[in-house]
């Protein structure tokens, strides 16, 4: 039998269709594309916003470095979990589609929803102006990663909820602890620690005096630079221990056990770290740590997680072989069943089903989407009106700097480290100690920052009551805040004073930001109103300058009090104005 050659206008007709049927295809892919891309637009924005808030958290303070590697870690950790679910779906331990498979209404959801949605307004007005404040990150933290949450219950149900939930929440470790639960957690520790090295370094016959976070030996004081950030390892051993048991996909009572072990550890290898550095700066001097500072915390580093990841791998195994165990004591389940029971436990031990994804749930996910977009459009626009608005008036207010006096034959300058250089990014400083005719000891520090986000943020972390606190000065009294005009400047001047070894310190320190009014200053710069305040104020992104002077010598607060003001009467020199000439007063809020 013969076929008939095609004909040419049937190839044409059938290449015609095909080409109609790719052109059709590839629409279909085009416009599954683009409602895609809609629906994971909100929740990547949030994502961005949270990150790049935090990004600056994790470059300058070396407590929290880890958390430039978080998201890839939370990445890693969740591909891991896709894949696993979608392996158990292969096997064809689907669940059917439906509500069933939730444990609350959908309307319970959606209020949940559209409440974390509602709360991204005043995070972001608030945050614009503050977004070094803690709780603004945690509530940022919420809302990105309770959203995600919320809307994969809505698309997949409770069970891909579960298995989606740890390396989505595991993101929380990166985010800062509050600063009233950090620093009384972290001065204490190390506090502690240092005593233990001081026991340590007696049983080798060195003598050691420890001064808060800091250990004074023979050849000077060891630690300095460490005082303000505290035990760095403790937060980095929480991250190593839920990461590792998550990777190993260990029983929740195995997790717990590891987080204290890490506590163990980052104390332990700190404590052995502390000691070297001092024994180093006890027979060497001082200057010689810089030779091992980083190297030993990289050292410390890797010991603590190769010995996590050590106790990890051993309870993995246990629990692996205790899992054998009760399949093989268990003579009356199938294979399949244990299978998927052994797929499908959750940590707390219980069974729990995957959903299949319907396009019914894909459309409730794009309309949640569709509204958070347009809701976070409306914000953007609104938060960025609003602050234009607050700020068109702000003057930048007048250039000055300080000078030191260059007549005085006792006037030293004071070097400081590359380390607290790279830390707190100024853009320039200065910082010199001298006598006064009446025998009294004066040291000045000066620090600027020019415009941009890490004005604000790196000239409002360090403060006497946490920096000199954690050297071992006891507080005495303080902060009052002083209002000094020096030649047109109004410094806002928070005077303390504490108690050392040496006797009575007057300190005074002044956070100056460019254009803003007197009546916006207070006392206590962290108090909850005065951050709030700042949404009325601007966003303080103007330039910023840190003054701080120590008096040694005197003991009466208001007799230096208007030391300084005279003395500063000759410091502060103003862009196109001649020193002197000009009257200082001095108003106590």
């Amino acid at each position: 039998m013969q076929t008939k050659p095609p004909t040419q206008d049937g190839s044409q007709s059938t290449l015609s269709a095909l080409r109609s049927r790719a052109t059709a295809e590839d629409g279909r892919t085009s416009h599954s594309v683009l409602r895609w891309a809609l629906v994971l637009l909100p929740f990547g924005y949030l994502w961005f916003r949270l990150i790049n808030n935090l990004r600056l958290e994790w470059m300058t303070d070396p407590q929290y470095g880890y958390g430039l590697l978080l998201p890839f870690l939370c990445i890693g950790l969740l591909v891991r979990r896709w894949h696993a679910a979608r392996s158990v779906e292969a096997r064809g331990q689907r669940s059917e589609v439906g509500g069933q498979i939730s444990a609350f209404p959908i309307s319970a959801f959606q209020l949940l929803f559209f409440a974390l949605a509602f709360l991204y307004l005043p995070t972001r007005l608030i945050g614009a102006a503050t977004p070094e404040w803690r709780p603004i990150q945690w509530s940022l933290g919420v809302i990105a990663i309770g959203l995600t949450l919320s809307a994969i219950h809505a698309g997949l149900g409770r069970g891909w909820l579960r298995q989606l939930a740890f390396p989505i929440c595991f993101f929380f470790v990166a985010i800062p602890w509050p600063t009233l639960i950090e620093q009384p957690i972290i001065q204490h520790l190390t506090r502690v620690s240092a005593v233990i090295v001081i026991e340590l370094l007696g049983w080798v016959g060195v003598p050691a005096i420890a001064h808060g976070n800091v250990i004074e030996v023979s050849t000077g004081m060891v630690g300095i630079d460490e005082a303000c950030s505290g035990i760095r390892s403790f937060q980095t051993s929480l991250m190593i221990s839920l990461f590792f048991g998550e990777f190993y996909r260990l029983s929740t009572g195995r997790r717990w056990l590891l987080v204290p072990l890490g506590f163990l550890f980052s104390i332990a290898f700190n404590i052995c770290r502390m000691s070297l550095l001092t024994l180093i700066a006890a027979q060497e001097g001082v200057p010689a740590i810089s030779k091992y500072h980083d190297e030993t915390g990289i050292t410390i580093a890797i010991l603590c997680t190769l010995a996590l990841w050590g106790i990890a791998a051993v309870l993995m195994r246990k629990q692996t072989a205790e899992s054998r165990k009760q399949r093989a004591n268990d003579k009356s389940m199938e294979n399949a069943e244990m299978l998927k029971t052994e797929t499908l436990k959750g940590e707390d031990g219980n069974l729990f089903q995957l959903s299949a994804f319907s396009i019914s749930a894909f459309k409730n996910v794009r309309s949640l989407s569709v509204a958070l977009l347009a809701w976070l459009v409306l914000v953007e626009a609104g938060v960025q009106t609003w602050y234009r608005v607050r700020e068109a008036h702000l003057q930048p207010g007048p250039d000055w700097t300080l000078v030191f006096p260059q007549d005085n034959p006792t006037l030293k300058d004071i070097p400081m480290d590359a380390k607290t250089r790279y830390l707190l990014r100024f853009d320039d400083f200065k910082q010199a100690g001298w006598s006064e005719s009446d025998g009294t000891q004066w040291e000045a520090f000066y620090f600027d920052w020019l415009p941009g986000r890490v004005a604000g943020y790196l000239a409002k972390r360090h403060t006497p009551e946490i920096c000199l606190t954690a050297t071992g000065f006891k507080q005495i009294s303080g902060p009052i805040l002083a209002m000094m005009n020096v030649h047109g400047v109004q410094l806002p001047i928070r005077c303390y004073e504490f108690q050392t070894p040496e006797g009575l310190i007057q300190v005074f320190h002044c956070r100056w930001e460019a254009g803003e009014q007197s009546d916006a200053y207070v006392a206590h710069e962290s108090a909850r109103y005065n951050l709030i305040r700042a949404v009325w104020t601007g966003r303080g992104n103007k330039g910023q300058k840190v003054l701080e002077v120590i008096i040694t010598g005197m003991t009466d607060p208001e007799q230096a009090k208007a030391a300084l003001e005279r003395e500063l009467d000759k410091l502060i020199v103003v862009q196109g104005k001649e020193v002197g000439g000009w009257k200082s007063e001095v108003s106590s809020q």
